[in-house]
């Protein structure tokens, strides 16, 4: 068994590890990874490892931004200090949301839940599993929007989703883009927003933008592997996607 650890504190990197070789004699702990930029890197050079388990609050930002820029197929043990973040954790393959302190019996536990469902899916097919997953999905996450409220000069109006091109953050404040050019300030944040909205019709490009499908206009090689995306009306600054998502993005232009 394979364990990856994001975790920036040392000393809790090193009680984890030394819970989890006691739990489970023989497990292969890969690396312990402070940072984001770190994870990133590792993940998008190795094959996935059977678990991870991973801090929310890393040295350079939030563990999710890992999640969004990689394609991780592994179930993750989330253990934190906050508890406000568990609805992100589930999106993030989440099985278990460990709150700081914790001890020997609670990585246990998780470590337990984790084998119950590897052994559960090995003895159910995907079929058997869909029906169930899709209904928990449905009334875990939030209902998708069709309009948002936004205002100007005292007074409200509903805005489609039809008629959005994209949302950017400037300045730590959340600007909904019209198809038609107008711009009007929101009260989200763009991972409150990525849960509302239909992910078949937008996109989370980076930790900046959130994009339409129809807004799309073109995109070319960029640097490094990366991707420079145009888009119709322009956005205020280059819209660039990572390598690690470049190929993610590719395929969400095509099964759209």
């Amino acid at each position: 068994m394979n364990v990856l650890i994001l975790e920036d504190e040392l000393i809790t990197a090193e009680e984890l590890q030394h819970y989890i070789r006691d739990i489970i004699p023989g497990v292969q702990i890969l690396a312990v990874f402070e940072t984001v930029e770190e994870a990133v890197d590792y993940l998008s050079d190795h094959a996935s490892p059977d678990l991870i388990f991973s801090d929310i609050q890393l040295a350079d930002g939030l563990s999710f931004e890992v999640f969004e820029q990689v394609n991780v197929r592994c179930p993750v043990i989330f253990c934190t200090a906050f508890d406000e973040y568990a609805m992100q954790a589930f999106n993030a393959n989440g099985i278990d949301y460990v709150l700081k302190p914790f001890d020997r019996k609670a990585i246990a536990g998780s470590l337990a839940k984790f084998n119950g469902l590897q052994t559960y899916f090995q003895q159910h097919n995907q079929a058997d599993l869909n029906e169930p997953l899709q209904r928990l999905l449905s009334q875990l996450r939030p209902a998708q929007r069709s309009t948002f409220l936004v205002s100007q000069k005292g007074k409200y109006y509903p805005v489609s989703v039809n008629d959005i091109a994209f949302f950017y953050t400037e300045h730590e404040v959340v600007w909904l883009q019209k198809t038609s050019g107008e711009k009007y300030p929101v009260d989200y944040t763009l991972d409150e927003l990525e849960a509302l909205l239909n992910p078949t019709q937008f996109y989370r490009a980076n930790r900046q933008f959130i994009i339409r499908f129809e807004a799309v206009r073109e995109f070319e090689p960029y640097f490094n592997r990366k991707l420079l995306v145009r888009l119709q009306p322009a956005t205020p600054e280059p819209l660039v996607i990572s390598k690690a998502k470049a190929p993610e993005f590719m395929r969400w232009l095509e099964q759209r």
